[in-house]
């Protein structure tokens, strides 16, 4: 059985992401009321890699069905071997493959069993999220709604109240007629930007649309064994379809826990000319979130 102390202890060496590590889930719009189960496109992973789950209570179950009988009951940021890639199938509202995999625990014998691939992630984070003096787990799955799924789980509350999540959107693969499309997911660090924030990017290669999101986890008033809240602290969006772009660059203030933005966009103009505005958005810290702190100012 694996104690929330043995997780941290198995995974510490272990839980930064591979830097080509990416997480998709997407499909194309079409003209019926739900999308084309056979048109989904989700990340395929391979036997040998070593993966998280991305649910807490997850069902490690003897075969490749959601009825199948419940081998073990996984927490949250366990690490798991792919032994056998299986079928694609639907479960429940998600379409993804069965994975046989091994649990990874190098102080009790193998338990062996299938998970869906919706439930696996390559991003797993341990890390003092909230300034309580405990490291909290952090994982990123995506929804059946086409998006970035954040948990993060505090080891030493009971279940099932031990996990916050919050949903974050990502870019679309298909411009202006897909849903769901890639991320990417990094942590950083609190000598960075004065809080310690979980920054997921969604840049589909197929379509000029990107998005940059900020996630934090606060509430627990510096108190170890509370339960915070996971927040979408920051959301930014850009294009790039030339002529025209939206671009932003980010860069944070610790020390006075801001976050500055430089917008720029460029249009082409009726004389074919392209015209270029730049503009300054400050956002202020308060309660989880960065909140702008006064208009835009041009430069």
């Amino acid at each position: 059985m694996l104690t929330p102390a043995l997780l941290l202890s198995l995974t510490l060496a272990q839980s930064t992401p591979a830097p080509d590590a990416v997480l998709e889930y997407s499909s194309p719009l079409t003209e019926e009321s739900a999308p084309d189960p056979e048109g989904f496109s989700f990340t395929a992973f391979t036997a040998g890699q070593t993966l998280y789950l991305g649910v807490d209570e997850a069902n490690l179950r003897a075969s490749a069905a959601a009825d199948a009988g419940v081998v073990q009951t996984l927490m949250l940021g366990t690490p798991v071997k792919v032994l056998k890639v299986g079928e694609r199938a639907k479960a429940g509202e998600y379409i993804n493959t069965w994975y046989q995999v091994s649990v990874v625990d190098s102080k009790a014998a193998p338990v062996t069993g299938w998970v869906f691939g919706n439930t696996l992630t390559p991003f797993r984070f341990e890390a003092d999220l909230d300034g309580d003096g405990e490291l909290e787990v952090a994982t990123v799955v995506m929804s059946n709604e086409f998006k970035a799924r954040v948990r993060v789980l505090e080891p030493n509350v009971k279940p099932p109240r031990r996990v916050s999540s919050v949903d974050v959107a990502v870019a679309s693969t298909d411009y202006g007629g897909g849903l769901g499309g890639p991320v990417t997911v990094k942590l950083v660090p609190a000598k960075e930007a004065g809080v310690m924030l979980l920054q997921l990017d969604s840049a589909p290669e197929r379509c000029g649309d990107f998005v940059t999101s900020y996630v934090s986890y606060t509430g627990s008033n510096g108190k170890p064994g509370v339960l915070g809240k996971a927040k979408l602290a920051l959301e930014l969006g850009g294009l790039m379809d030339p002529p025209n772009e939206s671009t932003f660059k980010v860069s944070f203030q610790p020390a006075e826990k801001r976050a500055l933005v430089v917008r720029t966009s460029v249009e082409e103009e009726e004389e074919g000319k392209p015209r270029k505005v730049t503009e300054r958005e400050v956002y202020q810290w308060k309660d989880g979130v960065f909140a702008q702190a006064k208009p835009v100012a041009k430069p």
